[in-house]
């Protein structure tokens, strides 16, 4: 009976030094953008990852399936007492959504403009963005506690504007509830779909979050092949589009 406690504790030790090593490799491999070509090299799927602060209600947006101080000093650029620079900690950050894009070139300019739109919102357009919001009665950012919704609301606005504006068809974001996408009116149909994350408990999130890529990957392969063949058989050669040309500078 000792030996199999003993036994039982080594491998819960193991476990927690595996997902402490796979955290600390997520972040450096988050560190700085990515290309197309670099999130190829990477082995990692054309995806767009949205964690939300469980403190402040904000979001931040990632390339992969992990998160680096860098991206927190590039989104969040003009701190305030209403939108304070979140800390990195990795258990104030928990995944909102998973977006699955049809190509790199359609990941790559849905997170360049994501990141755009919010630092629009935070700089230039910070007037016009607080009227949009809903305030309390001293006319500031409504909040419970230190949590402000406002802010998850408004990355889920931007994320169907980009999909939108930039129409990025076949197109899947995963919830971490569905109810978090709002209403089926602000999304296009026609270009995205909805599903639903799998449950899991957080101290394995970055597990399910690598499987989820491994998964993308496959399927985006499959898709690839598929087009390829059919482009062979019709005798067209594939089309490259930018479709990061246009985005706001």
């Amino acid at each position: 009976m000792a030996m199999k406690l003993r036994a039982e504790k080594k491998m819960r030790k193991h476990l927690i030094e595996q997902l402490k090593a796979r955290k600390v490799l997520g972040a450096r491999i988050a560190q700085g953008f990515k290309s197309a070509q670099d999130l190829q090299k990477l082995n990692l799927a054309p995806q767009v990852f949205m964690y939300k602060n469980m403190f402040s209600g904000q979001v931040l947006y990632s390339q992969t399936p992990g998160y680096h101080q860098d991206q927190i000093d590039e989104q969040f650029v003009r701190p305030n007492w209403e939108n304070r620079k979140p800390s990195r900690r990795n258990d104030m950050w928990r995944i909102m959504c998973v977006v699955n894009f049809a190509s790199y070139e359609y990941a790559v300019a849905a997170y360049e403009g994501l990141v755009q739109l919010r630092k629009v919102r935070d700089t230039m357009s910070r007037a016009e963005a607080k009227q949009t919001r809903k305030l309390n009665e001293d006319g500031n950012i409504w909040y419970y506690g230190q949590y402000r919704p406002t802010y998850s609301q408004e990355a889920v606005a931007d994320l169907a504007h980009v999909i939108e504006e930039f129409e990025l068809e076949n197109t899947t974001a995963m919830w971490e509830s569905l109810w978090r996408k709002g209403e089926e009116e602000h999304w296009r149909q026609d270009l995205v779909q909805h599903d639903v994350l799998p449950l899991t408990n957080p101290r394995f999130e970055t597990v399910m979050l690598d499987e989820l890529r491994e998964k993308a990957l496959h399927a985006f392969a499959q898709e690839r092949e598929l087009s390829q063949n059919t482009e062979l058989v019709e005798g067209r050669p594939t089309d490259n589009v930018d479709i990061t040309e246009g985005l706001p500078v």
